[in-house]
């Protein structure tokens, strides 16, 4: 008889012959769903290798296949004492169980169980790591995770040995250590990047890690764009006037980079930021209109400041074309242009570019071997959810975020929400830090959240010498009304009134060996 939702007629014969490849989603991953939607029942459920009838592993009829959009299932139709002989294998046998009775498992919040191996656990006394949660009643992590809202959804994941912070419970996923072959398996321990710096070389990029002197570096940063009320961007910018108030603010938060959108070439500047401890990632080409030969001078006058850390060509320029609607691969070729441009200039410090989430990212990265660093803008609500993986799928260099956070205005209330805006700056940075290159977790030197101040004049349909709700970007959305309120993105207001993600940043640490490098 027909099966239904089975993907691309693949069906499997021989011992698999009441096996079929079949959708996942209309039946939420679950083949004994799948199977008694026309009358079956389950008799074996998994992952195959490659679209095919291969099996990559297989588990229980009732938990779910994830992360996947097919899955292979086996059914029978329900036996009947006339039945002819099916050959099949038999009834069902007593399962190897992947891990030890969750009814025992112990620290479990309000019995919330997930699945045959996967709990809401109680973090405080494992210090929110699962790999400990495990441990203590003999079992290994194969996953680690924060839920949505006290149930089994996941926010995001961590690695195992990574503590999830700012939460009550975590959600963790047990096996035995002699699990048989069909169960997940533990994931496998990350290695941190043995780094082989060249010699007599300051700063340089090895490995998925920025080093100075040797040491590692992770970037708690932020975007600077000080552009006084009633005035405009580029014309009206104004480091010199902010820099004294700002970086002292900054320091408070613990800030110890800020990332820019037009170059500092003042040393007064630089020297300010420098005596905070402030390194600066200076930008210097984001618009197209201008010759790659324009960045030869900001690279020239300031290449010998310590306080340089990098040079930043384009601002999510996948998405604005570097500000004059370029397609895409006449960004590639004037961004290269740009490279070559610095690189005559200075060989002392990476090159990074800024680019809108992660879409084409791979072949962005494929046209430009001239980039160190990529810098990714990302707003996807509370979570990046898997935006490192993609990251990671598209490649091997390491990366920070050159914008991410949330405005202080929510458009659901039509008002200020800084307790929203505080939840945002929080979660997003404690996720940043879970997948940070100096713990050897990740690709992940850091990020910059956006922004330091309010600027009055982005809204195009409002008054620059006005605070108002409207404004443009381009991109995903921030938490919570996925709405880009862009006059109202600060940390501070435009009087330097701290604001409470202010105080949600500075609470957030650095990782303990990023904390060795200093000015």
């Amino acid at each position: 008889e027909s099966w239904p939702n089975v993907d691309n007629g693949v069906t499997c014969t021989g011992e698999d012959r009441c096996t079929g490849l079949v959708l996942t989603k209309p039946y939420e991953g679950r083949c004994d769903k799948y199977c008694e939607s026309f009358g079956h029942e389950c008799f074996e459920a998994g992952e195959e290798v490659e679209e095919n009838c291969d099996w990559k592993y297989k588990q229980s009829c009732k938990e779910p296949v994830k992360d996947t959009s097919d899955m292979l299932c086996s059914c029978r139709r329900k036996p009947r004492v006339d039945d002819p002989h099916c050959d099949w294998p038999g009834p069902p046998q007593p399962e190897k169980k992947c891990c030890k009775n969750i009814k025992n498992w112990p620290d479990v919040d309000n019995g919330v169980t997930c699945g045959d191996c996967m709990a809401l656990v109680l973090a405080e006394k494992y210090g929110g790591r699962c790999d400990q949660y495990c441990e203590s009643f003999g079992q290994v992590c194969i996953r680690a995770a924060e839920e949505q809202d006290e149930n089994c959804e996941v926010r995001y994941e961590v690695p195992c040995d990574q503590a999830i912070t700012g939460t009550s419970d975590i959600l963790c996923q047990c096996g035995k250590r002699n699990a048989p072959p069909q169960c997940p398996r533990p994931p496998a321990t990350t290695q941190t990047t043995t780094p082989t710096p060249r010699p007599n070389q300051r700063i340089q990029v090895v490995g998925k890690q920025i080093l100075v002197d040797g040491t590692p570096l992770h970037l708690k940063g932020v975007a600077w764009n000080p552009v006084p009320k009633g005035g405009a961007h580029p014309a009206d910018l104004d480091f010199n006037a902010a820099v004294e108030e700002d970086a002292k603010l900054m320091k408070t938060m613990g800030i110890n980079a800020v990332r820019t959108y037009e170059p500092i070439t003042d040393k007064w500047v630089l020297d300010t930021l420098w005596s905070q401890g402030i390194w600066v990632v200076n930008s210097v080409y984001n618009w197209g209109g201008a010759d790659a030969d324009s960045a030869a001078a900001p690279v020239k006058e300031t290449k010998d400041h310590p306080a340089i850390l990098m040079w930043t060509i384009g601002n999510e320029w996948n998405y604005n074309g570097l500000y004059v609607g370029s397609s895409f691969f006449d960004c590639v070729g004037r961004i290269r242009d740009v490279a070559n441009v610095i690189l005559e200039h200075d060989t002392s410090h990476p090159i990074a570019s800024i680019f809108g989430d992660v879409g084409k990212l791979d072949e962005a990265v494929d046209s430009l071997p001239e980039i160190d660093i990529w810098g990714i803008n990302a707003y996807r609500g509370i979570s990046f959810g898997n935006l490192f993986q993609q990251y990671e799928g598209a490649t091997s260099k390491p990366m920070f975020f050159g914008e991410y956070g949330a405005d202080a205005f929510n458009a659901k209330i039509s008002g200020e929400d800084q307790d929203a805006q505080a939840k945002a700056t929080k979660e997003l940075t404690e996720e940043i830090l879970g997948q940070s290159s100096v713990l050897g977790r990740g690709s992940c030197i850091g990020g910059f959240i956006f922004e330091f101040n309010d600027e009055w004049h982005k809204d195009n349909d409002g008054s620059k010498s006005r605070h108002d709700t409207g404004g443009t970007a381009p991109g995903g959305g921030p938490y919570p009304d996925m709405t880009f309120n862009e006059e109202w993105w600060g940390l501070v207001n435009i009087d330097r009134e701290t604001r409470k993600a202010f105080d949600a940043y500075k609470n957030t640490d650095l990782p303990t060996a990023a904390q060795k490098i200093t000015a």
